[in-house]
């Protein structure tokens, strides 16, 4: 089980350290460029779908050619963004959904001895996203508030967890791409 955490860490390390060498590789004009982007752009939610587009018509009963008239459909709508390889769900999709922008944070303690297994089992529940933080907790989930309940019931069905937190968003106040203190590149 260890070998699996260190094999994820080290995994973690090699993407920093080649999104490193993709950021040395820019010049000033592109990263300016992204910039002039960033700071032009409204902070939208998009959720990136890891089913492929065979995978989906599979699910559906209907062929490749089908599927791409609702893929058009959908682009065409704004609810989704598709190209080669990619099906993302807009933030206007979501909404159509019925997904709710205002997330909850669950904040979780895990006893010591329980670390590696809790790990295992807490990548897999269902959350927008997932860290393994330092102090007061040791586990950080960001889901939809619809959710809670039941990820709160999955999360108190793993051995060890001690402690949730609970933290219920109600307004984004502000929402940046680059943190204030951290230098520009």
């Amino acid at each position: 089980m260890l070998d699996a955490v260190e094999q994820t860490v080290k995994q973690d390390v090699e993407s920093a350290d080649q999104f490193t060498v993709a950021l040395d590789r820019l010049t000033k004009k592109t990263v300016k460029v992204l910039r002039l982007l960033c700071e032009s752009g409204n902070p939208t939610t998009v959720l990136a779908s890891s089913i492929t587009q065979r995978d989906l018509a599979r699910k559906l009963h209907v062929t490749r050619q089908a599927l791409s008239v609702h893929i058009t459909r959908l682009t065409d709508a704004g609810l989704i963004q598709a190209g080669r390889g990619f099906i993302n769900v807009t933030e206007n999709g979501l909404k159509a959904t019925g997904y709710h922008h205002n997330p909850a944070i669950l904040i979780v303690r895990v006893a010591p001895q329980n670390q590696l297994e809790a790990y295992e089992k807490i990548k897999k529940i269902r959350a927008f996203e997932t860290f393994r933080v330092a102090g007061d907790a040791d586990f950080a989930l960001v889901v939809d508030q619809r959710n809670l309940d039941k990820v709160l019931q999955d999360l108190y069905a793993i051995q060890g967890v001690i402690a949730t937190k609970s933290l219920i968003a109600t307004e984004t106040i502000r929402q940046t791409l680059q943190y204030e203190n951290t230098p520009a590149i």
